[in-house]
């Protein structure tokens, strides 16, 4: 039987208040150690790196895992990256704790339903292309591209687990033309996985501008609120543009995400037609060659 999307009669659902019996049973991972004492770290005006290098190599599977994705395509090292101390040393402080970000994510955040098989691999894509597009357009510190790319969508997996019916949620979502993804979440489930994310990354220590880039991703009216960051702003733009790319990759010529908020996105980004075809072509070469 097909699901359908309640009416919702009474406007727009105050989602910073959601009742506590709609929360109960959502469980967002705490967050790792490990990533609080190298946050903690960062965040002093002189940080250590050689503290930072022994929390890291603290956990020999974390440090394989480090070594593993600063040696990839998406990383492009002049040379081979031997040691936590050239990482650091090759990439910086913050790119390598964004990295580490990363990594414990995976490992905290179940993704082992059939309906996310492609999870952390359309994660990958848009970390990949929402830190290309901060670092050569700007507007947006590129560690913090990454860990949103990577955050972006982290609440489907975790409302996955709370809701039994999510999945047809999902597809609802998918096929919707008109109403924000999220806002179909909210009318079934009272909730929407961008706010359970947006929870999850600021109990993560993650960057304010990241954390409400995660919260109004699906918002197509964000482009026009003045009291979100400029740096979300531009967050949520490059995600579009990546949505677009790897739709497009995937052989599907249709984003209904970029049908609903694009035009804002080619505002907020002041792209070109052309622009935005050639931002399309690259990421989609790239992806045919492989990040990994």
């Amino acid at each position: 039987m097909t699901q359908q999307v309640p009416s919702d009669d009474s406007g727009d659902i105050d989602t910073d208040a959601i009742p506590a019996d709609i929360l109960q049973g959502v469980v967002i991972p705490p967050r790792p150690a490990v990533l609080a004492d190298l946050q903690s770290e960062l965040r002093k005006d002189d940080p250590d790196q050689r503290r930072i290098a022994r929390l890291a190599m603290a956990d020999v599977a974390l440090t394989a895992a480090l070594l593993k994705a600063v040696n990839s395509a998406a990383f492009s090292v002049s040379r081979r990256i031997e040691s936590v101390d050239q990482a650091l040393s090759m990439l910086g402080l913050k790119r390598v704790v964004a990295i580490i970000t990363a990594i414990v994510l995976r490992r905290y955040v179940k993704t082992d339903s059939p309906n996310l098989t492609r999870f952390w691999d359309v994660a990958a894509k848009r970390s990949y292309a929402v830190s290309k597009l901060a670092r050569k357009v700007g507007g947006v510190d590129v560690d913090a591209a990454q860990v949103f790319g990577l955050f972006c969508d982290v609440g489907i997996p975790i409302l996955m687990q709370r809701f039994p019916d999510y999945p047809a949620t999902l597809k609802l979502c998918d096929q919707e033309d008109l109403l924000p993804f999220t806002e179909i979440e909210r009318r079934i489930h009272g909730t929407d996985h961008a706010f359970i994310g947006s929870l999850m990354a600021k109990s993560w220590g993650i960057a304010p501008a990241v954390t409400q880039a995660i919260r109004y991703s699906h918002d197509p009216m964000v482009f026009q609120d003045p009291k979100v960051p400029v740096a979300s702003i531009r967050l949520i733009a490059f995600n579009l543009v990546a949505e677009l790319a790897i739709q497009r990759y995937n052989g599907l010529h249709v984003s209904k995400e970029w049908n609903k908020a694009g035009d804002g996105a080619i505002g907020a980004l002041m792209f070109s037609e052309e622009d935005l075809e050639e931002w399309i072509e690259e990421l989609t070469d790239a992806y045919a060659q492989g990040l990994d």
